[in-house]
């Protein structure tokens, strides 16, 4: 459990590490072209919605880890209720953004092809 909680701490701030970076990026070189501009607005977006949701994740595993290990049984179910609900709530919004990203991958991807666009070479 607990290299669960340090690998997800890592993740919450190597993601929001990048979103900051974009962010920087956006504000440095992004407002010469409004196509790059957008696209850098994006993945700025991106990583922080990435980034805040693995951080609601580490958040709840640390509870749910205090939770079990430090208090007595009756605390540690009315204490974890909640961050299991943070869990599932992180999980289930992370996978659905995963779905997203992937499917607008997949349309951005098809819809070059359609225009005759080479993506491998």
């Amino acid at each position: 459990m607990k290299r669960m909680l340090i690998i997800y701490l890592l993740a919450s701030w190597g993601c929001t590490g990048l979103a900051w970076i974009n962010g920087a990026i956006l504000l440095w070189d992004g407002f010469d072209n409004a196509e790059y501009r957008v696209i850098t607005f994006a993945v700025a977006l991106l990583f922080g919605l990435i980034g805040g949701t693995v951080f609601g994740v580490e958040r709840s595993l640390r509870r749910i880890y205090r939770c079990s290990y430090n208090t007595s049984e009756e605390q540690a179910r009315s204490k974890s209720s909640c961050a299991w609900t943070l869990l599932y709530v992180c999980l289930i919004f992370g996978t659905l953004l995963i779905g997203v990203i992937m499917g607008s991958g997949l349309v951005a991807i098809v819809g070059r092809l359609q225009s005759g666009f080479h993506i491998f070479g």
